[in-house]
């Protein structure tokens, strides 16, 4: 009778750990079958489900310890491979996990192996690896966008600019994705980078347009608008860039200098100080003495331009 009510309860626990991971409920169903493994240490199979449920609740780290668990009675094992693998790469160790993806191998027929060692071999600095796995997630999922943006990339470290144009222009003919935005940004950040002020301009305007405002995007857009137009033009976007992210040391720069030349020191100090501080640009030291020589302080002048010599 003791025995049967065990078995009954263990049943439970095992059906509740199911149906919390059907529901999304990871964590629960992760502490469930955690349970379940301290009852049945020898059944391996329930430390692949407690890595599979820490997995689906982004607990990387505490996957692996789990799939590593299982995979010392279990090393061939494709699925607990797979997603030892999945959990490594989201946890920065691009190339240890391609180890991984290696022992489960058996399963690259499915779109998720395909994109995760795709994105291994990308993060390792094995571009033609990549380019060789994105190829065939663009094949089997032609409308994959980060099959694309993958293989353009990959493209582009591998110096083919044409096949990597190719898949750019497969891309864009996709519905609007993370992927494509991250393209649009890449090509108005190439513009920007290029001196192309007036392209760069546009494609800003319209990265911003499709993505909301961010620091980077409107310190950029200052800076377009500055060489074109002068700082008062760029004035506003300078400062939506340091309101966004007050750690933009470029954005604090760049928004002293133009109010400098603007004849506001005693707004510029502040931005200066922060910046020059940082010691990316000893002339940002140059340019707050100017600031303090405008405003009077005098001996706070003569400091800061010590430091710029």
């Amino acid at each position: 009778m003791i025995w049967l009510l065990i078995l009954t309860l263990t049943f439970g626990q095992a059906d509740a750990a199911r149906d919390a991971m059907r529901a999304g409920m990871y964590e629960e169903a992760a502490r469930l079958y955690a349970v379940l493994a301290k009852q049945f240490p020898e059944d391996f199979m329930i430390r692949y489900n407690v890595g599979l449920a820490l997995y689906s609740a982004k607990k990387y780290a505490a996957a692996v310890a789990e799939l590593k668990v299982f995979l010392k009675s279990q090393p061939a094992s494709p699925q607990g491979n797979l997603i030892a693998g999945a959990s490594m790469l989201k946890l920065g160790e691009a190339c240890p996990s391609i180890a991984y993806f290696e022992r489960a191998i058996s399963l690259r027929e499915l779109p998720e192996y395909l994109e995760q060692r795709a994105e291994a071999e990308a993060a390792c600095g094995h571009p033609s690896e990549a380019a060789r796995w994105f190829e065939l997630l663009t094949v089997k999922q032609p409308r994959n966008t980060r099959g694309w943006y993958g293989l353009g990339l990959a493209k582009v470290a591998e110096g083919n600019e044409a096949a990597a144009k190719l898949a750019f222009e497969r891309l864009s003919t996709l519905p609007p994705s993370p992927e494509l935005r991250k393209l649009e940004r890449d090509v108005a950040r190439g513009l920007w980078t290029a001196g192309r002020f007036g392209e760069a301009r546009e494609a800003l305007l319209r990265v911003k347009a499709q993505g909301g405002p961010s620091a980077s995007v409107e310190y950029e857009l200052g800076d377009c608008y500055e060489k074109l137009d002068g700082p008062e033009a760029a004035l506003p976007f300078y400062r939506d860039a340091v309101r966004l992210d007050g750690k933009l040391i470029n954005a604090r720069a760049a928004l002293g200098r133009a109010l400098v030349g603007l004849k506001k020191a005693d707004e510029a100090i502040v931005h200066l100080e922060i910046a020059a501080r940082a010691n990316i640009d000893k002339s940002l030291w140059a340019a707050l003495a100017n600031a303090y020589r405008v405003v009077g302080r005098n001996e706070d002048a003569r400091i800061a331009l010590q430091k710029a010599r």
